[in-house]
């Protein structure tokens, strides 16, 4: 298990980024950390990873307490590989040796299978004789996500790890990690601020609004039931009405348009509608002057009230 228990982190001490926070991955588990840019997500990662010095509170690594930069030559641990948005790569190399010198425990013809496979995943075949400092903000990206799986960690720590993927690489890298995961039995934190990725990937999810707020999801939860709407935004399109000074949260497919089983009426004026394909974003405004997004298969625009 890889687990932060009051972990606090400021870089002169003093005004902290965060606060006590504390979590836990287990091994073969996922969990995201959730939130807007800013919020100290990547903070927390590189504290994960042993790569910053906390101010306050401990890092286990399976039992064992994880030792910060300063209490080390070289920072972080050899159980315990992280992708960020520095990519540590050796720029001189190309991208097949990049991958190629995690691997040097493998026997030559392991390591050229193990080598092809990732450059097959991860879309980088054809340029896998470049020198690294050459390609791309997106192909260095999916190579520093290539040479942390061949570094086969315990535990994969992922900082907005698709944030230059296409939909395409996206569900095939997904895919790939997921799988591996699975086999290796690997620990995997993901921090984004794409909550909708992480409701398909985590068995888990943190979210990070301030430095002292960690607040824990199930999914479902996240995505059915958040505490805010601020937080629960962060799952996809949320409407919110007030009922006798209650906030009601609904998501647009939480809705019929008569009052079988719901119990508030909320009377709306339609305004325009998108076309997406399997379905149509119908937007309306509400009494209030708010506006209120409903999904159907079918244009709403002669519905002036549903239940919820």
């Amino acid at each position: 298990m890889l687990s932060a228990e009051n972990i606090s982190f400021g870089f002169d001490n003093k005004n902290f980024i965060f606060e006590k926070l504390s979590l836990r991955v287990k091994a073969g588990q996922i969990i995201s950390v959730v939130g807007s840019s800013g919020v100290g997500k990547t903070t927390l990662l590189k504290c994960l990873a042993g790569q910053h010095q906390l101010s306050d509170g401990e890092i286990n690594l399976d039992g064992e307490i994880l030792s910060g930069p300063k209490d080390q030559l070289l920072s972080g641990h050899e159980d315990v590989a992280i992708v960020d948005q520095g990519f540590s790569l050796d720029l001189y190399f190309t991208v097949y040796e990049n991958i190629a010198n995690r691997l040097l425990n493998l026997t030559e013809v392991d390591r050229a299978t193990f080598v092809n496979e990732l450059l097959n995943v991860f879309g980088l075949e054809e340029i896998k004789d470049q020198p690294s400092k050459y390609i791309s903000g997106g192909e260095k990206q999916r190579l520093s996500m290539a040479c942390a799986l061949a570094q086969e960690p315990k535990y994969l720590l992922l900082d907005e790890p698709f944030s230059n993927l296409d939909v395409h690489l996206k569900k095939s890298i997904g895919s790939y990690l997921r799988e591996l995961q699975e086999i290796r039995n690997m620990g995997v934190v993901l921090v984004t601020h794409e909550g909708v990725d992480a409701l398909s990937w985590s068995d888990s999810i943190y979210f990070l609004r301030n430095k002292a707020s960690l607040r824990k999801y199930s999914p479902q939860t996240a995505y059915h039931k958040p505490k805010t709407l601020y937080e629960g935004r962060f799952f996809g399109q949320l409407n919110s009405i007030y009922d006798n000074g209650k906030q009601i949260l609904f998501r647009p497919t939480e809705y019929e348009l008569q009052s079988e089983s719901r119990e508030t009426r909320v009377e709306l004026m339609f305004i325009m509608s998108d076309f997406h394909g399997h379905f149509y974003a119908n937007y309306f405004k509400l009494a209030n002057g708010k506006e209120a997004v409903l999904y159907s298969d079918q244009i709403l625009d002669n519905v002036t009230e549903i239940y919820v």
